[in-house]
């Protein structure tokens, strides 16, 4: 028995892995350069466009994805997989980008162990300054609609997804952002962007002060926060009422109990958070 349950065991993870290998191939490989530096980069491009804009997701990944192989940042966490899967595809086609950062550098040139960082006096990265100019080439040469430009990002993605939106309050529909931190300066700024928020309550590599900052912020900024403890909670998923309210808000914040630093993939794969980012539209 105990034999028997080992093979099928290892037959899942085969078939998880082929599965996800399957996507990742469909993510074609790129380069973009902006002034002296060059990014790597994996696109997808949905198939069957007929004549519409579609929605752009931008994946900043983490820091132990950096390099130049151009693989790494699309193989973990569900980070950039999870929106080119057949259903959500069919539910919401999208074009989506994930960049790579240089082994080196960071998305933003600040300490990972502070739980803030003082965004004036922060420069942008030559790193994320050229996901900039990716997005603009992007915008410029596909069929993107740009009220539907959202970002995610983990851990230093997360410090990026933060820092691009205090960079350009009126860029991005919606934000999904994961174990990262920011100016609780800035909060004010960025009010009126939709905003899902994660962090592990014993998150030891960032702390989860960090999101507790910018969330105490952007609340005092007069912004209703639903508080969403676990959204893969089956109360929650079931509860039509409470579903239809984390539908209808702009700001919710996750903080998983007794949960460190990776929180993400479980994040990523639960549907409801997906329908929530692609809800959410730049109002003209």
């Amino acid at each position: 028995m105990k034999r028997i349950f080992i093979i099928l065991m290892l037959l899942s993870f085969y078939s998880m892995f082929a599965q996800e290998n399957e996507l990742i191939n469909r993510f074609g490989s790129f380069s973009h350069t902006m002034d002296s530096t060059t990014i790597p980069y994996r696109m997808f491009v949905p198939e069957n466009i007929k004549n519409e804009k579609l929605p752009l997701v931008i994946s900043l990944h983490g820091s132990g994805e950096r390099g130049n192989d151009n693989q790494k940042q699309i193989e973990l966490h569900r980070l950039a997989t999870v929106w080119v899967e057949t259903e959500n595809q069919k539910e919401h086609p999208c074009f989506v980008i994930a960049p790579q950062c240089p082994l080196e550098n960071r998305w933003v040139d600040t300490d990972w162990t502070q739980d803030k960082y003082d965004f004036q006096n922060t420069p942008i990265s030559n790193e994320l300054a050229t996901v900039i100019s990716l997005i603009d080439s992007i915008v410029a040469n596909f069929p993107i609609d740009e009220s539907r430009i959202y970002v995610t990002g983990l851990s230093m993605g997360g410090f990026a997804s933060w820092y691009l939106l205090m960079n350009n309050p009126n860029r991005f529909a919606a934000a999904i952002i994961m174990s990262g931190s920011a100016d609780p300066q800035m909060a004010c700024e960025i009010k009126e962007i939709p905003i899902w928020n994660f962090h592990g309550d014993v998150d030891l590599s960032v702390p989860v002060g960090g999101s507790r900052n910018m969330i105490n912020a952007i609340s005092n900024c007069g912004k209703d926060v639903l508080l969403i403890s676990d959204p893969n909670n089956s109360d929650f998923l079931n509860n039509d009422s409470i579903v239809k309210r984390i539908m209808d808000s702009k700001h919710i914040y996750t903080e998983y109990k007794d949960k460190a630093h990776v929180i993400w993939q479980e994040s990523y794969d639960n549907w409801l958070v997906r329908e929530w980012l692609f809800s959410k539209r730049m109002e003209k």
